[in-house]
């Protein structure tokens, strides 16, 4: 893991641009490596021999102002299941503690998979937005408590 570098974004692009998910929701790959080289918010990078492999795009106080949420997490097609997105969410987490006790995330309804990889990391349901970011599509938001609330 590493901090996200201005030439990591042609890659980032590249890893969103091969996976289905984002299609649906039109992230484009070079629209997404121009808003990660103009953002201030944290994005950790999972590094295999110098090659981005996996991000996760974290906004320290983007959950109510109070707690850090996820933005973004893609992983390499290639490399799923190898435990990359674990240690992506694992960097998120430990940024996360930096700003609250709390980490947020929003996982699509369709998305089975996502949900019980987050389930199985300890995140709960806690509540659904229907229709939030594409009309027939709700997304469900996750929760998980990393301390004790202050």
């Amino acid at each position: 893991m590493r901090p996200f570098v201005p030439e990591d974004a042609a890659a980032c692009g590249v890893i969103v641009s091969a996976t289905p998910l984002w299609h649906r929701y039109g992230l484009a790959g070079e629209a997404l490596a121009e808003r990660l080289r103009a953002t201030q918010d944290v994005v950790h990078v999972a590094d295999a021999d110098g090659r981005c492999v996996g991000f996760a795009w974290v906004v320290r106080r983007g959950a109510f102002g109070r707690s850090a949420y996820l933005r973004l997490i893609a992983v390499d097609p290639s490399l799923r299941g190898q435990g990359v997105g674990e240690r992506l969410l694992r960097a998120f987490e430990a940024t996360a503690l930096e700003s609250g006790p709390d980490a947020f995330l929003l996982v699509s309804d369709f998305n089975r998979q996502a949900q019980k990889f987050y389930h199985r990391e300890g995140y709960v349901e806690v509540g659904r937005l229907d229709g939030f970011v594409l009309p027939d599509v709700a997304e469900l938001i996750f929760r998980k408590r990393l301390a004790p609330p202050p």
